[in-house]
């Protein structure tokens, strides 16, 4: 258990909880310093903060940014940006446009395959302005029945190559990491192992990502191997990038949570002694 965790998802996005029941999610759970990443959103922030203010806790502003490259969708979190940038804020204006276009192709998929009217369906499900995903739709496909859990609703219906997956060109990488370090953010590839790439592919993937002017690596995730973080540890010290840490939060469960399993391996250099964070009050290395 470690008391801070650098990826979580609020109702801003497909996340279960609003940003205020997420502070109090990370209250409870002994968290002290919580980063809010909702995809190619910052709109839970500013709650989150005003929840926070005057706890134990620390919010660290984030989004998790939508990236191509070659022909793969792969995340990119932003940590310790400002995130009323004026150019990050027109970056999101522009994903946000893709972004709805791609939910009213997947609800149009999921109406022919029996989930009648699935578009506003899942804007319900997602409430008042957030950003729908395919998170919003695998919810709506469980609770309409057609499947035996969340995670079994993405994997049968909207991952790559099954019946309502739609696929979207998103941003490159570097246009991505120039928004962030923009914004006074880092730039930290999200999930590695979850791209079902090679070896060989993941590290032409990080070779890229640190080209780009990547500087951090998420090492340590909920439900992970302990080789996939040795590994991804290796590599990190490998490329010469900084470690991260994050649940990856949407629905608390007990595989996955606030801060478990998230302790990175001794060798590595934490992403909170990057110079950008050092006005959140970590704790020394």
């Amino acid at each position: 258990m470690s008391s801070i965790d650098l990826h979580s998802h609020s109702t801003a996005s497909d996340g279960a909880l609003s940003p205020t029941e997420l502070v109090d999610r990370a209250l409870q759970r002994g968290i002290t310093h919580l980063a809010l990443t909702d995809h190619d959103c910052v709109s839970g922030i500013e709650e989150a903060e005003q929840a926070a203010d005057g706890t134990a806790l620390t919010i660290i502003p984030g989004a998790e940014f939508s990236t191509t490259w070659e022909n793969n969708q792969i995340h990119v979190v932003g940590l310790f940006i400002d995130y009323k940038n004026d150019l990050l804020a027109e970056h999101l204006k522009k994903v946000r446009i893709k972004r709805e276009e791609r939910a009213v192709a997947i609800g149009a998929k999921l109406s022919k395959l029996g989930i009648p009217d699935a578009y506003n369906k899942a804007c319900a499900e997602a409430g008042d302005n957030a950003v729908i995903t395919r998170g919003n739709y695998a919810r709506l496909i469980f609770s309409e029945g057609k499947a035996s859990s969340v995670d079994d609703a993405f994997n049968a219906f909207l991952k790559k190559g099954r019946m309502a997956y739609v696929n979207t060109v998103w941003f490159d990488i570097a246009e991505v990491v120039s928004v962030i370090k923009n914004s006074g953010g880092v730039a930290v590839l999200a999930h590695p192992r979850r791209y079902d790439l090679t070896n060989t592919k993941l590290r032409r993937l990080i070779g890229y990502f640190k080209e780009s002017g990547g500087e951090a690596l998420e090492v340590a995730s909920c439900q992970q191997r302990p080789s996939d973080r040795d590994y991804l540890a290796k590599l990190s010290t490998e490329y010469g990038l900084m470690a991260s840490q994050g649940s990856d939060l949407h629905i608390a469960a007990t595989w996955r949570d606030l801060g478990l399993h998230l302790d990175l391996p001794l060798e590595v250099k934490p992403v909170w002694m990057a110079r950008e964070a050092a006005k959140y009050n970590f704790p020394a290395v």
